[in-house]
C-alpha cells in the first residue's frame, strides 16, 4: 500500500523519469520532407544515371568538373534529407544520441556541399552574375553550419538551433532554386541563361530573410512545425 502511495505523488519519491513523448510533425515539416525527399531522389539520379540527367545548358560544365558536380550531388543528398529528420518535433530537448550521430553526419555533408559548390560556382552557367550568386549561396552554407556546430559544441543550444534553421534554409536553395527556375524561364519567354542568372540569387536570398524571421519571430525554435 505504501508504494502505491508514493506512486501517485509523481515525480520524486524513487518514480523513474517519463519518457520523451513524441510529438506529431505538422504540415511544415511534411512540407518541407516532401520536397527535400524529392530533390535527394533528383540527385541521386546525378549519381546514377550521369549525363544522361544533365541539363543541356550545364552539361558542358559538369562534364568538365566530375569531381565538382558529382560530389556536390551526393553530399548534398546526404545533407538535403538529414535536415528534416533533425527538426521532427518533440516535447522536450534536447534528443539524445540519435540527434547527435545524425547532426555531426549532416554539418559533415552540408560542409562538404558548401565546399563542392563554392568550386563549382567559379564555372557557373551564367557568367558573373551566377557566379557571385553561387558563390554567395555556398559560403553562406559554410557560415551558418559552422556556426550551428560551433554553438552546439559549446552547449549554447537555443543558437545552436537558430543557426541550424539557417543552415538548412540556405542549403533548401536545391529546392527553391528548382521551383524559381520554370517560373522565371517562363517569365523570360523560355530564355534559358537570364533565368539560370535570376535564379542564383532568388534560390537563397528569400530562404535567408525568412529564417531569419522565423528565428527572431521564435527565440526559443525547437522543430519546425
Amino acid at each position: 500500500m505504501t508504494g502505491s502511495r508514493g506512486a501517485r505523488h509523481g515525480p520524486g519519491h524513487g518514480a523513474a523519469p517519463r519518457p520523451e513523448r513524441p510529438v506529431r510533425p505538422g504540415p511544415a515539416w511534411w512540407l518541407v520532407a516532401l520536397l527535400s525527399g524529392a530533390i535527394a531522389l533528383y540527385a541521386l539520379g546525378h549519381l546514377v544515371f550521369r549525363e544522361r540527367v544533365f541539363v543541356d545548358a550545364l552539361a558542358a560544365s559538369f562534364k568538365a568538373r566530375p569531381w565538382g558536380i558529382y560530389p556536390h550531388a551526393f553530399f548534398g543528398m546526404i545533407a538535403i534529407t538529414l535536415g528534416p529528420l533533425q527538426f521532427l518535433p518533440t516535447a522536450g530537448m534536447p534528443r539524445g544520441a540519435r540527434h547527435r550521430t545524425l547532426g555531426k553526419i549532416y554539418v559533415g555533408a552540408a560542409m562538404m556541399t558548401g565546399v563542392t559548390g563554392l568550386y563549382m560556382a567559379a564555372w557557373a552557367h551564367g557568367g558573373r552574375i551566377a557566379e557571385v550568386g553561387f558563390t554567395g549561396m555556398a559560403l553562406a552554407i559554410l557560415a551558418t553550419t559552422a556556426l550551428a556546430w560551433k554553438h552546439a559544441v559549446s552547449r549554447d543550444f537555443p543558437a545552436h538551433r537558430r543557426w541550424m534553421i539557417r543552415s538548412y534554409a540556405v542549403l533548401f536553395s536545391a529546392v527553391t532554386l528548382r521551383l524559381w527556375l520554370p517560373v522565371v524561364v517562363v517569365l523570360h519567354a523560355g530564355a534559358f541563361t537570364p533565368s539560370y542568372r535570376w535564379v542564383a540569387w532568388l534560390s537563397w536570398i528569400p530562404n535567408v530573410l525568412w529564417a531569419e524571421w522565423y528565428v527572431r519571430k521564435r527565440p526559443h525554435p525547437a522543430a519546425l512545425n
